[in-house]
């Protein structure tokens, strides 16, 4: 049986872990830590009442290093923010969707609350390369869940590598659906290279390719470009852009979906 931990030493890990990735849940550190989900609780207080560490609380996790640009959140952290904006997008995203459609789902939390949307249609074959959605699909009889091989991305849950990339490429889908985490008008980025080449594959192998977005992804450009933004169908997001933004994809033929006050 592994020795658990004293305080000490747990400051030091969640240290370790938030210099490495930037953020992390209180589930993940908690199961990193051997340790309860109260005890991370009270160790993040500690740290963060201490101002020699450039840490932010936020709600279900700890945010580090602030002014790090491109940073992505793990995927329990973002499942728990801007909750009604992603769940916006995922109706929105369903309604483009087929019954007997096959489609691609990218990993990430606004795809999660889009998954839960799909599993209201009939006779879908949805690929997943995330198995937290894939686990989700699973509860439902009416969809054929189909989840690719891979490495699986520690406490990201996504699947990616070598191996998840060519398994892909021999899938053909009728929509596709691309998280983000930045995107401006000359195209879409990730913070991580881990899932980039299943998200080009995506892109590839689907005859319709959405890229799903709130607001706050816009003109925040990550790490590494993915593609280029006129390689959408349309853009799906919470709230209406700036008239200057939306002109420009009208220009670069790229379509901007979103519900309007009046399909309330």
């Amino acid at each position: 049986m592994a020795k658990l931990m004293n305080k000490s030493e747990r400051l030091t890990k969640i240290l370790e872990i938030l210099r490495t990735e930037g953020n992390a849940s209180t589930k993940y550190l908690a199961n990193i830590l051997q340790s309860s989900e109260a005890t991370v609780r009270r160790d993040l207080a500690e740290l963060s009442s201490e101002n020699s560490f450039p840490i932010e609380r936020v709600h279900g996790g700890v945010i580090y290093s602030l002014e790090k640009v491109g940073s992505e959140p793990m995927f329990d952290l973002k499942l728990s923010q801007r909750v009604e904006e992603k769940k916006k997008i995922a109706k929105l995203a369903a309604s483009l969707v087929e019954d007997r459609d096959t489609v691609i789902l990218d990993s990430g939390s606004t795809c999660f609350y889009l998954a839960k949307e799909l599993a209201k249609k009939r006779g879908l074959k949805i690929v997943s390369i995330d198995i937290k959605i894939a686990g989700e699909l699973a509860k439902f009889p009416n969809i054929q869940t189909i989840v690719i091989g891979g490495e699986i991305r520690p406490g990201y849950f996504s699947v990616g590598g070598e191996m998840a990339t060519r398994y892909l490429s021999e899938i053909r889908a009728e929509k596709g659906f691309i998280a983000t985490d930045g995107w401006d008008l000359s195209g879409t980025y990730n913070a991580s290279t881990f899932e980039v080449g299943i998200k080009k594959t995506i892109i590839q192998n689907s005859s319709k390719v959405f890229l799903v977005s709130d607001r706050t992804k816009y003109g925040k450009p990550a790490l590494v470009k993915v593609a280029d933004i006129e390689e959408f169908t349309g853009i799906i997001v919470d709230s209406p852009l700036l008239e200057e933004v939306s002109q420009a994809l009208a220009e670069k033929k790229v379509n901007v979906i979103y519900q309007s006050k009046s399909a309330r």
